[in-house]
């Protein structure tokens, strides 16, 4: 073979070597599947749940939130993250879309469901609709209730939320608004009928399926809240309640409903006040989880798919002492109006 040759030769063999390694490199890192329906405009794929209540003289019902607070945390939001999601737009929250819009953020609006009081629970989605027909850009979805399938205080059957839904689609066309209309329930909330644990929370098959009939195919998402916290995984490993969660509530909506899943809530607390001589709750953990939770939504899981979801929550809410020593706990920021998170934030994407 002449050295002319022997070059071509080699030269063959390198590139079929380097088109075997991009091959492989391929299989293994498959492309990630972005969110089916995607409301949101931000390239990245995690926003932050916001509630307003992280001054200890603050608590739902009570007072109204001034403008120029909600102007200070959306400001502290926006260094971080494109979209947020509110749950109430009671207590002066209806404030949160004007202010969002000065500052190029997107918002998940949501409606508290009232127990008992459906007067209520209506004038709030009136509100609702004001702002979001005054800001359409601004509003991505109205969200009607939150985990209302889970049993307690809080509770509110799934038929009574599917009139409401009913309800807020009428005065929707009413006004000339097309937005997607959803609704927040617990991840098991979506699981086999036949499974759930009906002492707990109950299955909200018609919350699913308005989510499905009062939309057009491009708007029919439901935002599941899950915790891999609650299932005791470690903050560093939570493939297997992620697992777990896709096969009892997320393939549901998916293969059943049709629906996009959104994970309304995903998050670790830093702090635990009832099991003195626990150590997951610590900031540490926190930001570990923090991590591993965001290449999760970002598409580095078992089904190579990325998820729009929100973590909870941006502040620490003191009001929530009753929740297992760890309600106080779950925002990236402490309470009081501090302005420096308990970790450094990374990157989204």
């Amino acid at each position: 073979m002449n050295q002319f040759n022997k070059i071509k030769w080699l030269t063959s063999i390198i590139i079929l070597i380097m088109v075997v390694a991009a091959c492989q490199k391929s299989d293994n890192n498959p492309k990630i599947q972005e969110p089916e329906k995607d409301l949101f405009s931000s390239v990245e794929y995690l926003g932050v749940c916001y509630g307003p209540y992280h001054y200890d003289s603050l608590e739902p019902l009570k007072q109204t939130i001034s403008k120029s607070q909600i102007e200070s945390d959306l400001n502290l939001i926006s260094k971080h993250f494109g979209f947020l999601r509110t749950y109430t737009v009671a207590d002066g929250m209806d404030q949160v879309v004007e202010i969002a819009s000065a500052k190029g953020l997107e918002v998940a609006l949501g409606v508290n469901c009232y127990p008992g009081d459906a007067t209520t629970t209506k004038s709030d989605i009136d509100k609702a609709i004001e702002v979001a027909k005054a800001h359409p850009s601004v509003v991505m979805c109205i969200a009607i209730g939150n985990e209302t399938n889970k049993k307690g205080s809080t509770y509110v059957e799934p038929s009574v939320v599917a009139g409401y839904m009913d309800y807020a689609h009428t005065r929707m066309l009413a006004a000339g608004l097309s937005l997607p209309l959803t609704a927040c329930i617990t991840g098991t909330g979506a699981q086999n009928p036949h499974t759930i644990d009906t002492s707990v929370e109950v299955y909200a098959g018609e919350i699913l399926q308005k989510c499905k009939d009062l939309n057009k195919p491009e708007h029919q998402v439901v935002l599941l809240t899950i915790y891999p916290y609650w299932g005791n995984s470690q903050p560093d490993n939570i493939d297997a309640a992620m697992n777990w969660s896709y096969h009892n509530g997320i393939s549901n909506c998916e293969d059943n409903f049709g629906l996009t899943v959104i994970i309304g809530e995903i998050g670790w607390p830093s702090k635990n006040n009832g099991t003195p001589n626990s150590t997951r709750e610590t900031v540490a953990n926190m930001k570990t989880n923090f991590g591993v939770s965001l290449k999760w939504v970002n598409g580095n899981n078992f089904l190579n798919k990325a998820y729009n979801s929100f973590w909870f929550e941006m502040f620490d809410e003191p009001f929530k002492y009753k929740e297992n020593g760890v309600g106080p706990y779950w925002g990236l920021y402490e309470k009081g109006g501090k302005e420096t998170p308990k970790f450094d934030i990374p990157k989204l994407n």
